[in-house]
């Protein structure tokens, strides 16, 4: 039985999504750059930290583009971005020079992809199969530093310039193909729109979005669930070997990536059941009981069955937070309302930095934990909170079966 034209958007989204995620397996690369040309460990950090920043914070030109233009050239450019990038760091082995390249160029390219397969395929299906659509779109990002990372061990063996080589000629293969697949529905409708009386309605303008505390809140829900999740990528190595004396850290890492990707697809479905909502609510109370326990996790396997859960609740965001943007506001402007909320991850980057401190200043990671539990805590305390601005989804559904809302497509 062939796939539909929805399935067909999703998996090439997700594929697309695969293989941008090998920007998750940079701590190989940077192992790599080390090892064979001498770079100091913040020479050989510097491209990730700049690409988080680059990434996040392009989201939001990159949303407005593919609202206008629709997804296919914004995904063409980006992957041109990307592969670009990835093809000239061979011929500049410097730190600038790789900085610029995977920091910046990679970062927008990897922004204008994202930002765009998403919300396109989204498009393609009605509210109740919104939340399980964006997890499978978002596995693609999860479960590569899984699969990708034992390549990219093998390549860097051979020298960083073929890795770089090899990574670029990937990209450009494998992006090129799949972003033609990538397109919006042939006549869509246009959803309930933000008005200021929270009725339903047609789109408004997109500054709409700032006059609703809903946004600002889940900007801060966002923020922080990213920020743990940030910490735990960066530090956990580290923290296998200093918290339970485990030297084999890299096994903790892949746990880690494995339920991140799980975690997409749970948290879609967990979505569409319960609504998005409670499914927040659950995503951090998981990642609060993680935090809490890992307090008193003294081995490897206690230390493994908390990391388990913070990859699950930490990669459940990327399928929560866009399924309740599209769900809150609509999908005419939903590329650059996704986008400004995705700001949250550039400044996200502030939790490890103040992790690596604590960790400095103590010796330990505990302290790391009870602050992360602590602002965790607000956040479980805040999603009860959470209103939905417009008409509820009982009453979005409905007009979307009267031919107002994305359902009708």
């Amino acid at each position: 039985m062939p796939l539909s034209e929805g399935w067909k958007v999703g998996l090439a989204g997700a594929g697309i999504n695969f293989l941008i995620g090998l920007i998750y397996a940079w701590s190989i690369i940077a192992s790599g750059l080390s090892r064979e040309l001498g770079w100091s460990p913040v020479e050989a950090a510097l491209p990730y930290t700049v690409f988080l920043f680059s990434y996040a914070f392009c989201m939001v030109p990159a949303g407005r583009w593919q609202d206008q233009a629709g997804p296919r050239p914004v995904v063409m450019t980006g992957g041109c971005l990307l592969a670009a990038a990835t093809l000239l760091s061979a011929f500049l082995l410097t730190p600038a020079g790789v900085t610029v390249m995977w920091g910046i160029f990679y970062g927008i390219g990897a922004a204008f992809c994202f930002a765009s397969v998403t919300p396109a395929a989204m498009k393609w299906f009605p509210l109740e199969k919104k939340g399980m659509i964006t997890g499978i779109v978002v596995l693609g990002t999860g479960i590569s530093a899984f699969v990708m990372a034992p390549l990219i061990h093998l390549l860097v063996g051979y020298g960083m310039r073929n890795t770089f080589l090899l990574l670029g000629a990937l990209l450009l293969a494998g992006i090129t193909p799949l972003a033609r697949m990538v397109k919006n529905p042939p006549a869509a409708s246009a959803p309930l729109s933000l008005s200021p009386s929270g009725g339903g309605g047609r789109d408004t303008a997109w500054h709409s979005i700032f006059r609703y505390p809903q946004f600002y809140l889940l900007w801060f829900m966002f923020w922080v669930g990213t920020g743990i999740g940030v910490t735990f990528v960066t530090h956990l190595d580290t923290i296998s070997r200093v918290e339970a004396a485990l030297e084999r850290g890299y096994i903790l890492v892949s746990l880690f990536a494995f339920f991140n990707a799980a975690g997409r697809i749970v948290a879609g479905l967990a979505s569409d059941r319960l609504g998005r909502n409670r499914a927040m609510t659950l995503d951090f109370c998981v990642t609060l009981l993680a935090l809490l326990f890992l307090l008193r996790a003294a081995s490897p396997l206690q230390l493994g069955v908390a990391v388990s859960a913070l990859g699950l609740a930490y990669g459940g965001l990327y399928t929560l937070f866009p399924a309740a943007v599209a769900t809150y506001f609509g999908e005419k402007n939903f590329g650059l309302f996704y986008g400004l909320l995705f700001t949250g991850l550039g400044c996200a980057g502030v939790f490890p930095l103040l992790a690596g401190y604590l960790f400095a200043r103590q010796g330990s990671f505990q302290g790391v934990f009870m602050l992360l539990g602590l602002v965790c805590s607000a956040v479980v305390v805040l999603s009860l909170f959470l209103r939905q601005p417009v008409a509820g989804e009982r009453e979005f559904a409905a007009a979307s079966r009267q031919g107002d809302g994305p359902a009708a497509r």
